[in-house]
Order: C-alpha cells, then structure tokens, then sequence
C-alpha cells in the first residue's frame, strides 16, 4: 500500500474554503452514515466557514497536508491539547497522513502548552480503531450529545530528545527494573558489574541511534534503532532494527509505547523496508508487537525473533 510524502503547514487563512470542502465530503461519506439528521446539522453548526473563521482568533489553530499543491488532510486543536477535527481524503486515506498531522500536532502542543498532561479528543465511531491504535485510550462510554456519538479519549504526549551522558545512570536503573526479571530466570542473579558494562557497550555503538523518551519534563525510558545489511538467497536488501527499547513501568499501558512503534513501522514503510526486533519469550510485550503486525519468524532459547514485513517474498 502506496504511502506518500507531503507537506504539514499551519492553516493558510485563504485555504479555509478548501479544508471545509474537504470536511463535508469526508464527513458524509464516512462519518455522517452514524449520526442522524440532529447530529449532522450540529456538526455543520460547527464546522463551517463563519464558526471556524471566529475560533481561529480565539484558542483554535489547523494543520493542513498538502500533496502537489492540494489539500489532502487536515487536524484542528483547541487549547494546545484538545482534537477537534481530523480529516483525510478518501483517495488518500491509509497512506500514514492522519497520524503525520497527529504527530506535528503533538509537537506543537509540547512545545506551546508547558502543562500538558494529556492529548484528548472526542471520537467518531468512524475513527475509534485509529485512535485505539495510535494508543489513544478511552475515557468514558460513548456518549451521544445533540445527535453526536462520540467516544471520549486521552493519550500521553511524549518526545525525543538526544542522549546524554548524564541519563546513563537513570536509564540503567530503568532498563535493570523492566528487565531484571527475565535475565535472572535465564541467566541467574542480575551482576550489576556485568550489565553496566554490557549496557555502556551498547550504548557507545548506537549512541547516535538512541532517542530518550521524555514525558512532563521526566526521563521515562529509550528507543533505538538502526538500519542494518541482509543478505538472504543471494538478494541484498536493508532491514531497520529496534533494540533497547523500554519505557518505565509506571509509563507502560500507557499507549506511548504502542505510538512510538506504530510511527517507527510508518517511517519504515516509506522507505519500503522491514522492521526487525527480538523479545524475551516471556516478555507480554510480544502481544503489543503482534497487534501491530510484528510475526515470529524464529525463536532460540530465550527469545523471540519478530518481523514487520514490508518486502514481499524476501
């Protein structure tokens, strides 16, 4: 499935007319089918040129994605934190544009809103699954207000920010209380010693690799990842490897992890390439993996080797 590149810009007042087209073909066709006559009149109440013109001079700001020249996707938030409207053409639909607005959105609202705690926003039936997928978790039962159903969601907002020397030792304590359990039920006692030693080495051969996680100004775990060479009956390709990933336990379920992953498994389908990672057997993360399409493809004595494939017949 084609994913495109395209371009995110804040809204062009003068592209207002253009975006609101958009919203109504997609809204009736995809949206509309799940509200009655109340429902639809109460979104148009909203989402129309005069309602729209007004919020953005007060706490309403919209993202529009471009592709040759036509808007092909759009996202409004209100407050740096609230989603109020996302909407992406039919024909462009599936191709990694609404999470990219979601994503740029998310930035802008970390750097403008210094007290976020949450992204929220009100789902359409239509729209619960990507949420849930981006790691969006539910607030409350669907509701139903002047005929709009909706389900209420929140997500941790989180960012990248470079490695440091000065996190080691936090980022050491953190990945010895995720993994302690499984080394110990393989190898035997947890040798601080060892590990550091272990973890330092890691560290210096993929330091321009790793991305520590931050969320609400704290430290809560790190991803890393690296394109690596295959060779595999005599064809030659590249594979994009995830290794020291975790995040701190009391950040867990908490769908950070399941965002990072899915953007990493946009990126990769971009560049047309696979995605590799292994798993200790006994680690439940391994059902996050396969809900995003990770399969095992082999499996030693301790680990899982899964793949999100791209390639097809590698």
């Amino acid at each position: 499935m084609e994913i495109i590149e395209y371009k995110i810009e804040k809204l062009n007042i003068d592209d207002l007319k253009e975006v609101l087209e958009l919203v109504r073909e997609v809204f009736m066709e995809f949206e509309a089918p799940d509200y009655n006559i109340e429902g639809v009149n109460s979104f148009f109440k909203f989402a129309n040129y005069e309602t729209l013109l007004k919020k953005l001079d007060e706490d309403l700001e919209i993202f529009a994605s471009k592709h040759d020249n036509k808007i092909v996707g759009m996202i409004a938030v209100s407050e740096y934190k609230h989603i109020t409207l996302l909407f992406v053409d039919k024909e462009y639909q599936r191709k990694g544009i609404a999470t990219k607005l979601i994503n740029r959105v998310k930035e802008h609202c970390i750097k403008n809103n210094k007290n976020l705690e949450y992204m929220t926003v009100n789902s359409s039936p239509y729209a619960k699954n990507f949420y849930h997928k981006l790691g969006f978790k539910d607030t409350d039962l669907e509701r139903e207000v002047d005929g709009i159903k909706f389900t209420p969601m929140k997500m941790i907002p989180y960012t990248f920010i470079q490695y440091n020397e000065k996190y080691f030792d936090k980022l050491y304590l953190m990945k010895k209380e995720c993994f302690k359990w499984y080394v110990e039920k393989i190898y035997g006692p947890w040798d601080d010693n060892v590990q550091i030693e272990f973890f330092n080495k890691l560290i210096e051969e993929h330091k321009s690799d790793i991305k520590v996680i931050k969320c609400r100004d704290e430290i809560i775990g790190m991803y890393t990842n690296y394109l690596i060479d295959v060779e595999k009956d005599e064809r030659k390709y590249i594979e994009d490897e995830i290794n020291l990933f975790y995040i701190d336990k009391k950040y867990q379920n908490s769908g950070i992890g399941k965002n990072i992953l899915v953007n990493q498994l946009i990126e990769d389908k971009i560049k047309n390439i696979n995605t590799d990672l292994q798993v200790f057997k006994e680690n439940p993360a391994r059902f996050l993996y396969e809900k995003v399409g990770f399969e095992i493809y082999e499996e030693t004595k301790t680990h899982y080797k899964m793949k999100r494939k791209v390639i097809k017949n590698e």
